[in-house]
């Protein structure tokens, strides 16, 4: 396995620039509103109905978690790709494993788990039986393989969020404007005129229901394709390292 199997992850440039240069100063001109204000946007929202104040809350904390979540994520993703691509360096050359156990001295990783979970019964049963090991390579196998997909599925947690975020914000963002829709035409009859000083702040806020619907989905699913490719190669990875592993346990020690 070369050492070098495993990248450091990078976020693309275009998500600095398109938060640089299109969300900040339209979110920014936008709140605004042409005057300079800066309080056209929060007497607007102060203003909604409660049921799309609801929907926008809902939709806030869903970008806000889905943010935390992209970047816990990421750092989380970058630590390991550095620390395993290390121990991948040890694993290739070292002499024997049991010097690697001794020598290996880095933070945990998901190859550098799996390895030990894969060495300890081996290692054990040796000490027990003063020994070759009494532990079947079937079973081992079934440990090695255990352990991987564990790792797996710990680089996997939280992601879902962002598929769950990125397929239905969009429509709960719909909900809110198809109810703020729904309110300027109650007003439009309770006023008795259609006048656009009387429907304008309705349908303005129902806009913003969908905006922020398309907010919290956009980066939430641009960036969960990324990680699971990114996961993927990961995947591939530490299964190419479990096949690695058990060769070199079944020529060292059985």
């Amino acid at each position: 396995m070369a050492p070098a199997m495993i990248s450091i992850y990078k976020l693309p440039p275009f998500f600095v620039l398109f938060t640089s240069f299109i969300i900040f100063p339209s979110a920014t001109a936008w709140a605004d509103g042409g005057d300079g204000s800066g309080a056209y946007l929060f007497k607007l929202l102060a203003g909604a109905d409660p049921v799309v104040k609801l929907v926008m809350l809902l939709l806030v904390g869903m970008s806000v978690m889905c943010w935390a979540i992209i970047t816990f994520k990421y750092k989380e993703m970058k630590r390991s790709s550095l620390e395993s691509a290390r121990f991948a360096e040890l694993f290739d050359r070292s002499e024997n494993l049991e010097d690697l156990v001794v020598k290996s001295s880095l933070p945990q990783n998901p190859l550098q788990n799996v390895f030990r979970k894969g060495i300890a019964d081996v290692l054990r049963h040796q000490k027990e039986k003063k020994g070759g090991p009494t532990v079947t390579l079937d079973r081992l196998r079934q440990q090695v393989d255990r352990a991987a997909e564990d790792e797996i599925a710990l680089v996997e947690k939280y992601i879902p969020f962002l598929a769950t975020t990125g397929s239905s914000a969009p429509y709960i963002g719909l909900f809110g404007t198809v109810w703020g829709i729904l309110a300027a035409f109650w007003q439009i009859g309770k006023a008795g005129t259609s006048s656009l000083a009387v429907v304008g702040p309705f349908i303005a806020e129902a806009l913003i229901a969908t905006a922020m619907g398309l907010a919290a989905a956009i980066p939430a699913v641009m960036f969960y394709n990324y990680f699971v490719t990114r996961i993927r190669g990961l995947s591939r990875d530490i299964d190419n390292f479990s096949d690695d592993l058990l060769d070199r346990i079944e020529v060292e020690y059985y």
